[in-house]
């Protein structure tokens, strides 16, 4: 089971004084953080007609596997000249470059070729004769990774569990929107759902320029006949992925082949691979008041426990539209009792969140260590030639 500690926050800013962070008690050392690619997607346009199996042939001279290859203008004989091609577990994006060189060269290229989707991941490792585990530290990502992206309008991008393909196997962690969540639905801790610690935790939809996974990985190269690979103990790992499409990729540079050569694997952490820790009030005033501050304060213990920072900002954004709506009512009723001395502008409501500072950094770390390893990919083909 997960716990917590507070930590007061020394933080001079003036959002933070007099309150306290919940910080999950683990140990971030125990663990071995890497990052990897899972798999990197391109459309290319050959220049002249082939079938699937040549195109596997040529990357396979690159590859320890099959890549999957879906034509788009193929004809009854399988012949095609336009075609995506996903290649998993690439040791580089520059290997991304070598292979299109190579199928340039047997097929020719009647079009520049379009990146159309890639993935980063981020693994956790139990260190040797460390006593922790994965399942301890995957609750702990559960609770305290944040995107600030919009995963409320669209139903399919809410936060959830995935456990099994069927419909049965999916479980929405937030309460559904309902026109404007008149009732506080979304403030009421027992409408949160806490995520399977044996599924899959999702953020964002599967067609989103932008999906996030939380997972503990125990079983590899997953088929489509629904066999898969056993990982034996020292290869399972907690992990955290990325997946980028569509308009996001422009948005950090991606577009032909050659740009992946940009790409900045350590701006990411600040971008995807974020994780925020939740405040609360570390004292409450005395009286009526104060009792309904604490009631509110345990209310969003919960529900971080529960769904953590990504349901607590949706319990605050709630919780601010009730006092949105409610304040006017309040300052006719001040106003009535000539409670002039009091403030007539709508107090904050919404509570800060502060960065996962550590784990952050060990993310970041992971990371830069990624980048060091593209770095010298590149480099060693420049000296080859090949770029």
């Amino acid at each position: 089971m997960l716990h917590y500690k507070p930590v007061a926050l020394g933080n001079t800013q003036r959002r933070l004084n007099d309150r306290i962070a919940l910080v999950p008690i683990v140990d971030l050392d125990a663990y071995r953080f890497h990052a990897v690619i899972d798999w990197v997607e391109f459309r290319i346009h050959l220049g002249r007609p082939t079938q699937a199996q040549h195109v596997q042939a040529v990357l396979r001279r690159y590859l320890a596997r099959d890549s999957f290859i879906a034509p788009e203008d193929g004809t009854d004989g399988s012949v095609f000249t336009v075609c995506t091609i996903k290649v998993q577990e690439p040791s580089s994006f520059a290997l991304i470059h070598v292979i299109h060189r190579a199928l340039c060269d047997r097929f020719g290229e009647a079009s520049s070729a379009r990146v159309t989707g890639l993935e980063v991941s981020v693994d956790a490792y139990v260190a040797e004769n460390a006593n922790a585990t994965r399942a301890h530290l995957l609750g702990a990502l559960q609770r305290t990774i944040w995107t600030s992206r919009d995963i409320l309008t669209n139903s399919n991008s809410r936060l959830r569990s995935v456990w099994k393909k069927q419909s049965d196997g999916v479980q929405k962690l937030l309460p559904e929107l309902q026109h404007d969540d008149a009732r506080g639905r979304r403030a009421n801790s027992e409408n949160h759902r806490a995520p399977f610690i044996d599924g899959t935790m999702y953020l964002g939809a599967r067609h989103d320029d932008v999906m996030l996974r939380l997972m503990e990985k125990v079983k590899d190269r997953q088929r489509f006949d629904g066999s898969y690979d056993d990982l034996n103990e020292p290869s399972k790992r907690v992990r955290i992925e990325v997946t980028l499409k569509g308009s996001e990729l422009t948005s950090v540079g991606i577009t032909d082949i050659a740009s992946l050569r940009r790409l900045k694997l350590t701006s990411m952490q600040g971008r995807y691979f974020q994780f925020k820790l939740p405040t609360f009030k570390r004292h409450v005033d005395h009286g009526l008041s104060g009792t309904l501050q604490a009631f509110q304060e345990e209310e969003r213990a919960r529900v971080f426990h529960t769904t953590g920072v990504m349901g607590l900002s949706v319990m605050d954004s709630a919780l601010a539209l009730q006092r949105k709506r409610s304040w006017p009512g309040v300052r006719k009723n001040l106003r009535s009792m000539n409670r002039k001395a009091l403030r007539t502008q709508m107090p904050r409501l919404a509570a800060p969140f502060i960065a996962f500072e550590r784990l952050n950094m060990k993310v970041s770390l992971a990371l830069r260590s990624l980048q060091k390893r593209e770095d010298r990919s590149w480099s060693r083909m420049t000296r080859q030639s090949v770029v």
